[in-house]
Protein backbone atom coordinates (compact mmCIF):
# COMPACT_ATOMS: atom_id res chain seq x y z
CA UNK A 1 0.00 0.00 0.00
CA UNK A 2 1.12 3.61 -0.96
CA UNK A 3 2.36 5.88 2.07
CA UNK A 4 0.13 9.26 2.16
CA UNK A 5 1.53 12.01 2.35
CA UNK A 6 -1.50 13.16 3.42
CA UNK A 7 -4.10 11.65 5.84
CA UNK A 8 -7.56 14.22 5.97
CA UNK A 9 -9.14 13.61 9.03
CA UNK A 10 -12.86 13.93 9.16
CA UNK A 11 -14.48 13.95 12.66
CA UNK A 12 -18.12 13.23 12.20
CA UNK A 13 -21.17 12.89 14.18
CA UNK A 14 -24.81 12.26 11.97
CA UNK A 15 -23.60 13.55 8.72
CA UNK A 16 -24.72 10.05 6.87
CA UNK A 17 -26.18 12.99 3.98
CA UNK A 18 -22.93 14.00 3.66
CA UNK A 19 -20.46 11.95 4.26
CA UNK A 20 -20.32 10.20 1.06
CA UNK A 21 -19.94 13.88 -0.87
CA UNK A 22 -17.11 14.69 1.46
CA UNK A 23 -14.86 12.32 1.02
CA UNK A 24 -15.77 12.35 -3.27
CA UNK A 25 -14.79 16.13 -3.30
CA UNK A 26 -11.63 15.55 -1.04
CA UNK A 27 -10.62 12.41 -3.58
CA UNK A 28 -11.21 14.77 -6.40
CA UNK A 29 -9.43 17.43 -5.24
CA UNK A 30 -6.39 15.75 -3.97
CA UNK A 31 -6.14 13.47 -7.53
CA UNK A 32 -2.90 12.21 -7.78
CA UNK A 33 -1.27 12.86 -4.55
CA UNK A 34 -0.90 9.78 -1.64
CA UNK A 35 -3.69 10.65 0.41
CA UNK A 36 -5.91 8.55 3.17
CA UNK A 37 -9.34 9.91 4.65
CA UNK A 38 -9.53 8.65 8.19
CA UNK A 39 -13.64 9.22 9.46
CA UNK A 40 -13.81 9.34 13.23
CA UNK A 41 -16.95 9.07 14.12
CA UNK A 42 -18.49 9.15 17.53
CA UNK A 43 -21.02 6.54 16.87
CA UNK A 44 -23.83 8.53 15.11
CA UNK A 45 -27.16 7.27 15.93
CA UNK A 46 -27.42 8.04 11.77
CA UNK A 47 -24.76 5.54 11.07
CA UNK A 48 -22.66 8.17 9.85
CA UNK A 49 -19.63 5.17 10.37
CA UNK A 50 -21.72 2.47 8.30
CA UNK A 51 -21.91 5.35 5.50
CA UNK A 52 -18.77 5.74 5.32
CA UNK A 53 -17.53 1.97 5.27
CA UNK A 54 -19.85 1.38 2.65
CA UNK A 55 -17.43 3.72 0.65
CA UNK A 56 -13.99 1.78 1.64
CA UNK A 57 -14.02 -0.37 -1.24
CA UNK A 58 -13.85 2.99 -4.12
CA UNK A 59 -11.89 5.18 -1.81
CA UNK A 60 -8.71 5.17 0.42
CA UNK A 61 -11.04 5.29 3.22
CA UNK A 62 -10.30 4.14 7.24
CA UNK A 63 -13.18 4.33 9.39
CA UNK A 64 -13.03 4.45 13.50
CA UNK A 65 -16.13 4.20 15.14
CA UNK A 66 -15.91 5.29 18.28
CA UNK A 67 -17.88 4.72 21.19
CA UNK A 68 -15.94 6.29 24.49
CA UNK A 69 -14.67 9.07 25.27
CA UNK A 70 -16.57 10.99 22.82
CA UNK A 71 -16.34 14.59 21.30
CA UNK A 72 -13.93 16.16 18.90
CA UNK A 73 -11.07 16.60 20.27
CA UNK A 74 -10.57 13.13 21.13
CA UNK A 75 -11.99 12.13 18.13
CA UNK A 76 -9.47 13.78 16.14
CA UNK A 77 -6.47 12.53 18.36
CA UNK A 78 -7.33 9.14 18.07
CA UNK A 79 -7.51 9.56 14.28
CA UNK A 80 -4.00 11.36 13.88
CA UNK A 81 -2.65 8.12 15.86
CA UNK A 82 -4.02 6.00 13.15
CA UNK A 83 -2.78 8.66 10.51
CA UNK A 84 0.29 7.25 8.59
CA UNK A 85 0.15 10.79 6.53
CA UNK A 86 3.55 13.12 7.14
CA UNK A 87 0.78 15.60 7.13
CA UNK A 88 -2.47 15.97 9.12
CA UNK A 89 -5.23 17.59 7.84
CA UNK A 90 -8.14 18.42 9.87
CA UNK A 91 -11.92 19.47 8.57
CA UNK A 92 -15.64 19.27 9.05
CA UNK A 93 -17.51 16.77 6.97
CA UNK A 94 -20.70 19.19 6.71
CA UNK A 95 -19.33 20.26 3.12
CA UNK A 96 -19.35 23.78 4.69
CA UNK A 97 -15.17 23.80 4.76
CA UNK A 98 -13.92 23.86 0.62
CA UNK A 99 -11.86 21.14 -0.05
CA UNK A 100 -10.55 23.07 -3.23
CA UNK A 101 -8.57 24.73 -1.02
CA UNK A 102 -6.46 21.63 0.30
CA UNK A 103 -3.81 21.30 -2.41
CA UNK A 104 -2.92 24.94 -1.92
CA UNK A 105 -2.52 24.56 1.98
CA UNK A 106 -0.72 20.89 1.27
CA UNK A 107 1.84 22.82 -0.52
CA UNK A 108 2.26 25.48 2.10
CA UNK A 109 2.72 23.15 4.23
CA UNK A 110 5.51 21.00 2.24
CA UNK A 111 7.38 24.94 1.18
CA UNK A 112 8.01 24.71 5.42
CA UNK A 113 5.14 25.81 7.15
CA UNK A 114 4.20 23.70 10.37
CA UNK A 115 0.75 25.04 10.53
CA UNK A 116 -1.22 26.08 7.61
CA UNK A 117 -4.83 27.27 8.92
CA UNK A 118 -8.37 27.98 6.46
CA UNK A 119 -9.08 31.36 7.15
CA UNK A 120 -12.44 33.16 6.51
CA UNK A 121 -10.70 36.35 7.40
CA UNK A 122 -7.97 36.68 5.09
CA UNK A 123 -7.20 37.59 1.77
CA UNK A 124 -9.26 35.55 -0.46
CA UNK A 125 -11.52 33.84 2.80
CA UNK A 126 -15.87 35.22 3.19
CA UNK A 127 -18.60 34.31 4.18
CA UNK A 128 -22.02 32.82 2.65
CA UNK A 129 -25.35 33.91 3.65
CA UNK A 130 -24.26 35.60 6.90
CA UNK A 131 -25.71 39.07 7.79
CA UNK A 132 -23.01 42.12 9.07
CA UNK A 133 -23.63 41.67 12.71
CA UNK A 134 -22.71 37.88 12.81
CA UNK A 135 -19.93 38.50 10.50
CA UNK A 136 -18.67 41.29 13.14
CA UNK A 137 -19.51 38.94 15.98
CA UNK A 138 -17.49 36.22 14.65
CA UNK A 139 -14.54 38.69 13.26
CA UNK A 140 -14.41 40.24 16.67
CA UNK A 141 -14.63 37.20 18.91
CA UNK A 142 -11.62 35.32 16.71
CA UNK A 143 -9.27 38.60 17.12
CA UNK A 144 -9.86 38.36 20.83
CA UNK A 145 -8.85 35.26 20.85
CA UNK A 146 -5.52 35.48 18.62
CA UNK A 147 -4.94 38.73 21.33
CA UNK A 148 -5.24 36.24 24.40
CA UNK A 149 -3.38 33.95 23.08
CA UNK A 150 -0.77 35.97 21.86
CA UNK A 151 -0.50 34.65 18.39
CA UNK A 152 -1.12 35.49 14.98
CA UNK A 153 -3.94 33.52 13.66
CA UNK A 154 -7.37 35.24 11.70
CA UNK A 155 -9.58 32.48 12.16
CA UNK A 156 -8.77 30.33 15.39
CA UNK A 157 -12.39 28.73 15.47
CA UNK A 158 -11.57 27.72 11.81
CA UNK A 159 -11.81 23.93 12.50
CA UNK A 160 -10.03 23.28 8.95
CA UNK A 161 -6.21 23.36 8.95
CA UNK A 162 -2.95 20.97 8.39
CA UNK A 163 -0.38 20.49 10.78
CA UNK A 164 3.06 18.44 9.67
CA UNK A 165 3.22 15.52 11.72
CA UNK A 166 6.68 15.82 13.55
CA UNK A 167 5.44 19.30 14.52
CA UNK A 168 2.14 18.11 15.62
CA UNK A 169 4.51 15.09 17.72
CA UNK A 170 6.73 17.53 19.52
CA UNK A 171 3.43 19.42 20.42
CA UNK A 172 1.82 16.17 21.50
CA UNK A 173 2.86 16.09 25.34
CA UNK A 174 1.89 19.41 26.00
CA UNK A 175 -2.04 19.35 24.54
CA UNK A 176 -5.28 18.34 26.52
CA UNK A 177 -8.12 16.54 24.54
CA UNK A 178 -11.11 17.89 25.13
CA UNK A 179 -13.37 20.20 24.16
CA UNK A 180 -13.38 21.79 20.85
CA UNK A 181 -10.21 23.97 21.56
CA UNK A 182 -7.51 21.70 19.03
CA UNK A 183 -6.48 24.09 17.03
CA UNK A 184 -5.84 26.59 19.61
CA UNK A 185 -4.05 24.17 21.07
CA UNK A 186 -1.62 23.30 18.51
CA UNK A 187 -0.92 26.74 18.13
CA UNK A 188 -0.11 27.60 21.39
CA UNK A 189 2.10 24.51 22.02
CA UNK A 190 3.98 24.73 18.19
CA UNK A 191 7.89 24.33 18.51
CA UNK A 192 9.35 28.29 19.19
CA UNK A 193 9.75 29.66 15.96
CA UNK A 194 8.02 27.50 14.02
CA UNK A 195 6.17 28.73 10.87
CA UNK A 196 2.21 29.25 10.37
CA UNK A 197 0.41 29.95 7.31
CA UNK A 198 -3.25 30.87 6.16
CA UNK A 199 -5.16 30.24 3.11
CA UNK A 200 -8.62 31.96 2.33
CA UNK A 201 -11.55 30.08 1.35
CA UNK A 202 -15.44 31.00 1.45
CA UNK A 203 -17.74 29.48 4.34
CA UNK A 204 -20.53 27.50 2.80
CA UNK A 205 -24.10 27.16 4.22
CA UNK A 206 -25.05 24.28 5.63
CA UNK A 207 -27.06 21.67 3.08
CA UNK A 208 -27.96 18.77 4.93
CA UNK A 209 -27.89 18.03 8.42
CA UNK A 210 -27.77 20.03 11.77
CA UNK A 211 -25.57 22.34 12.76
CA UNK A 212 -23.73 21.30 15.97
CA UNK A 213 -23.19 24.72 17.74
CA UNK A 214 -24.90 25.10 20.97
CA UNK A 215 -24.24 27.05 23.99
CA UNK A 216 -22.38 24.19 25.23
CA UNK A 217 -19.84 24.35 21.98
CA UNK A 218 -19.34 27.81 22.42
CA UNK A 219 -18.52 27.65 26.50
CA UNK A 220 -15.99 25.15 26.23
CA UNK A 221 -14.34 27.18 23.67
CA UNK A 222 -14.46 29.93 25.66
CA UNK A 223 -13.26 27.78 28.57
CA UNK A 224 -10.46 26.24 26.57
CA UNK A 225 -9.16 29.86 25.25
CA UNK A 226 -9.43 30.68 29.10
CA UNK A 227 -7.63 28.03 30.27
CA UNK A 228 -4.56 28.34 27.12
CA UNK A 229 -4.25 31.86 28.43
CA UNK A 230 -5.12 32.94 31.56
CA UNK A 231 -5.65 30.02 33.58
CA UNK A 232 -2.19 29.33 34.78
CA UNK A 233 -2.53 33.12 35.94
CA UNK A 234 -5.68 34.39 36.89
CA UNK A 235 -8.29 31.88 38.72
CA UNK A 236 -11.60 31.62 37.07
CA UNK A 237 -13.38 32.61 39.79
CA UNK A 238 -11.74 36.04 39.39
CA UNK A 239 -11.97 35.79 35.95
CA UNK A 240 -16.17 35.09 36.42
CA UNK A 241 -16.03 38.42 38.98
CA UNK A 242 -14.69 39.83 36.40
CA UNK A 243 -17.47 39.54 34.02
CA UNK A 244 -19.85 39.94 35.94
CA UNK A 245 -18.19 43.33 36.16
CA UNK A 246 -17.89 43.81 32.62
CA UNK A 247 -21.42 42.66 32.13
CA UNK A 248 -23.16 44.93 34.61
CA UNK A 249 -20.91 47.19 32.76
CA UNK A 250 -22.54 47.02 29.59
CA UNK A 251 -26.12 46.71 30.70
CA UNK A 252 -25.72 50.11 33.06
CA UNK A 253 -24.99 51.83 29.82
CA UNK A 254 -27.63 50.39 27.51
CA UNK A 255 -29.77 51.51 29.96
CA UNK A 256 -28.75 54.87 30.41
Amino acid sequence: MTQPLISVILPTYNEAENIAAAIARIHAVLGAAPHEIIVSDDDSPDKTWQHAMSLTAEYPVKVLRRTTDRGLYPAVMDAFAAARGEYLAVMDADLQHDEKILPAMLAKAQGGAKLVVASRYTRGGGVENWNAFRLFLSRSGNRFASLMLRRPCTDLMSGFFIVERQAFEETKPKLRPKGFKILMDILQNLPAGAATAEEGYVFRPRTAGESKLSLKVAWQAFMGLYELSLGRYIPFAALAALLGVLLCGIIFLIAR
